[in-house]
């Protein structure tokens, strides 16, 4: 296979890792090879906002709890590209977001801090002392899944919640998802990510129902910090009412692009094997049908604190 060179700034490299779709296999692969760690995450995160967004929003909005809440904290913000839109939709919140990760920070900080909006650098695992009793609602969007000891980050969200407060909790539930045009390329990719997770003990995609299963099971120590309030998932991962279908043109196009920079940033973190040539083709098809859905595989967790516990 013969690769054109792309001599491209790093502005124009970002740019084009949004729109994979524009060029032929062989330039799209090689961008995606070429892409530094810096531009895959930070195309991945604003295509994952824009993707997602919709039916999150639609069911966050529905949300009694929500509409009382006027502070929220997002634990694991990345590059702030949806906790902004999440601003944009609800302008009597107030937003602060929390990452790891500085130079994610610096780019939010760029991009889209502004009034009602701020965000800085820290740590999930690392308590802070000064966030405590600050938050009415605390937001976990696709984070508790990648953290060492989740259960540590949950208890520290404890302390900076007021009295009542709320966790929303997003995350993958592999399981869960159903779509008309299997992709074996990403359910291969999930197995080996999973078991890379195993055995470096870091990461687990099914931590939101084992924390399911501990609140329901009431004798945990995450049952004495918090109390169900709703989930749209089973202890074993069945939907208790049906989820969000993506489908449509628009759709079909970001899932195409969004799961190519997905596999190419498994193969990065993870360092497993992954055939992009065989999951272009198998994303390309789902592309071109014009009849193709996913359901995602989502699980929407909502607990309260409880008060007197610590």
């Amino acid at each position: 296979m013969c690769f054109l060179t792309l001599s491209v700034s790093p502005l124009a490299s970002e740019e084009s890792l949004k729109n994979l779709i524009k060029y032929d296999k062989a330039i799209c692969l090689e961008r995606l090879e070429k892409a530094t760690n810096e531009e895959l995450w930070d195309a991945f995160l604003e295509g994952q906002a824009e993707l997602f967004f919709e039916p999150e929003f639609q069911w966050i909005a529905n949300q009694g709890w929500w509409k009382d809440v006027k502070s929220i904290l997002e634990i694991g913000s990345g590059n702030g590209a949806y906790l902004s839109t999440l601003a944009d939709h609800f302008p009597e919140k107030t937003f602060y977001g929390v990452e790891k990760v500085s130079l994610s920070v610096k780019h939010a900080n760029e991009r889209y801090a502004r009034d009602r909006i701020v965000f800085t650098e820290g740590d999930a695992e690392i308590f802070n002392e000064q966030l405590v009793n600050s938050f009415e609602g605390v937001l976990f969007r696709l984070t508790l899944q990648h953290l060492k000891n989740p259960l540590l980050a949950l208890q520290n969200t404890w302390h900076y919640l007021q009295s009542n407060g709320y966790v929303l909790i997003i995350d993958s539930c592999d399981s869960a998802k159903k779509t008309s045009h299997p992709i074996t390329t990403i359910d291969v990719a999930l197995k080996l990510v999973a078991e890379s997770q195993r055995n470096k003990g870091i990461g687990n995609r099914k931590i939101t129902l084992e924390m399911l299963q501990m609140l329901e099971n009431e004798q945990s120590h995450l049952s004495d910090l918090y109390e169900i309030v709703s989930s749209n998932l089973d202890v074993t991962g069945k939907f208790l009412h049906e989820n969000t279908r993506l489908e449509g043109e628009q759709s079909r196009k970001l899932y195409f692009n969004h799961n190519l920079l997905f596999l190419a940033l498994l193969h990065r973190t993870y360092h497993v094997q992954i055939d992009l040539d065989k999951a272009y083709n198998e994303l390309k098809e789902y592309l071109e049908d014009e009849n193709a859905w996913t359901v995602l595989g989502m699980h929407y967790l909502v607990i309260k604190k409880k008060l007197g516990t610590l």
